[in-house]
């Protein structure tokens, strides 16, 4: 972002403070804040467009993250009665220059980590800035062309965003709304695409009332049917996402009830592997050995819970617990 007018001095020495902030001496961290809060004092606007600018030139991802969170962190300090809050201290053009930094970092930051910094960002902004009457349209209309990048990195970012502040497509055709969220919902490359995309299809559900609601319930269908074609250890997260809308609107999967119980309950079976099938020259291929495979003093068996099978216990059991939640919640609310 080489069009962000900061002094090459000012860019320096907020390089230094942040650096100081991440040390381990207390002293030197201790030191680093007071110079922070001196120069927010000071002149804000440059400081801040100075730790923005470091977002995204950096030359590490632990100091691009630690910059947004930073950022998001002082723009939106609550205020005090001597004090606004910083955003509320901007000017125009200093907003402007802003989100266009952080337009820049949500479209270009390699780093999927750092990127979600962006997103966090990028939606507290967002929404803050409606509250205040100034709605981000830049932001708007450069997430629904990520939506339809052919990177996928790119597109989950566009779909966090859209769970962060559904506020930005609240404004669409309802047909164009769901035509959106159901394409990341079915995006053939990406779980991560489809796990934002549901989260984004919550947060639009949830901020319509209940005549809205009526006129997006074909949305459920993709929705739901992201979990079948999902691995066992990719299933909690997308549970985790539906019970939370089944809890706040449970009249929502009125109609999917019966679906769900002929699936969820499977999940909470254990998977079971049956082994080598027989065959006629080796109709017991798994033999028979004893001590078993495993048993204590066996020779090098792994103890239980340890290695790759508690591993897969532990994502077994993440599983049958998100389903148990998903069915208790659905059973509780009685859509």
């Amino acid at each position: 972002m080489a069009d962000v007018l900061v002094p090459p001095e000012i860019t320096q020495e907020v390089t230094q403070i942040l650096s100081n902030l991440v040390l381990g001496d207390n002293a030197i961290r201790s030191s680093a804040e007071k110079a922070v809060n001196d120069r927010l004092e000071q002149t804000p606007e440059l400081y801040l467009l100075a730790i923005a600018q470091f977002a995204t030139s950096a030359d590490t991802e632990l100091m691009r993250s630690f910059s947004l969170v930073l950022l998001r962190r002082l723009l939106f300090r609550p205020p005090s009665t001597q004090r606004l809050a910083l955003y509320d201290q901007l000017s125009g053009p200093a907003i402007a220059t802003l989100e266009r930094i952080l337009l820049h970092s949500l479209l270009h930051e390699p780093a999927p980590v750092v990127r979600h910094m962006t997103v966090d960002t990028v939606t507290d902004l967002s929404n803050y800035s409606m509250k205040r009457g100034r709605p981000w349209h830049a932001l708007q209309s450069q997430v629904f062309a990520m939506a339809d990048s052919s990177d996928v990195h790119t597109r989950e970012a566009a779909y966090r965003v859209f769970a962060g502040c559904p506020n930005l497509i609240m404004d669409l055709q309802t047909e164009a709304i769901l035509s959106i969220l159901q394409k990341g919902l079915q995006d053939q490359q990406s779980t991560d695409v489809r796990l934002a995309s549901l989260r984004a299809s919550v947060a639009f559900l949830s901020a319509l009332d209940p005549g809205q609601q009526a006129h997006a319930l074909s949305l459920m269908y993709p929705m739901l049917n992201t979990l079948p074609a999902l691995p066992r250890a990719r299933l909690p997260p997308f549970l985790a996402v539906l019970t939370e809308l089944a809890a706040a609107h449970p009249l929502l999967f009125r109609a999917h009830v019966p679906a769900l119980l002929a699936f969820l309950p499977a999940l909470l079976l254990p998977a079971v592997d049956a082994g080598p099938t027989p065959t006629v020259a080796r109709p017991n291929p798994a033999g028979f050995a004893f001590p078993p495979p495993g048993a204590n003093g066996g020779g090098g068996g792994k103890a239980e819970g340890e290695g790759e099978d508690g591993a897969v216990s532990g994502e077994e059991d993440e599983v049958r617990k998100g389903a148990l939640e998903f069915m208790t919640t659905l059973s509780e609310a009685k859509p």
